[in-house]
């Protein structure tokens, strides 16, 4: 596997010192001593400064779970995409001792001070909706309920990781999955 270069190094710490503490209480120093980049670096890979690399991190984090997401509804039913979601985050919050949140919900809560890193947010948010809805509807789910559906999943999901790491316990995720993949099959199945 080849070395990652700088500028990758840079984004990959900013993702994770975003979702440990969010964009503001992130700056340049911090992704720079994480990383191990070299100082000059930053404003060579990142001219639009902080702004940049937050919203390219909130991007690449996005990317993962949209990966994941696309990949499952390939080749599963809407409870395993659904089961895709939320395994990332079981891992995420087991290896981190619940320190890591959600980088795109980060980013999202940072409109106040960075707009720019809370529309990508925004914009992968809805992605991520629009790939469950689509999973939904090929399996089946009368478009109204798919997009009702995809918007709890999301919803329900994001909101189960902070209580997970409020609670210091995966039970939330873990009841949340239970009765998303539940709600999903009866979506499909019902076709109201």
């Amino acid at each position: 596997m080849a070395e990652l270069s700088s500028r990758d190094r840079m984004v990959r710490s900013a993702v994770e010192l975003i979702s440990r503490n969010g964009v503001d209480a992130t700056s340049f120093n911090d992704v720079i001593k994480h990383s191990g980049a070299p100082r000059g670096s930053i404003y060579h890979h990142f001219p639009g400064g902080k702004t940049q690399l937050m919203v390219e991190a909130v991007q690449a984090a996005g990317a993962i779970i949209t990966r994941r997401i696309s990949a499952a509804a390939v080749t599963g039913s809407p409870a395993d995409v659904i089961d895709a979601v939320g395994d990332i985050w079981r891992r995420n919050l087991a290896h981190s001792d619940y320190a890591i949140g959600c980088p795109v919900i980060a980013g999202g809560l940072a409109r106040a001070s960075e707009p720019e890193v809370a529309e990508a947010a925004a914009e992968v948010l809805a992605s991520w909706q629009t790939l469950v809805e689509t999973a939904l509807e090929a399996a089946g789910s009368p478009a109204a309920q798919a997009q009702s559906m995809a918007n709890l999943t999301i919803a329900s999901i994001e909101g189960a990781v902070a209580l997970c790491q409020t609670t210091r316990s995966i039970e939330p995720l873990e009841r949340v999955m239970v009765i998303l993949q539940e709600l999903s099959k009866i979506t499909v199945a019902h076709q109201y």
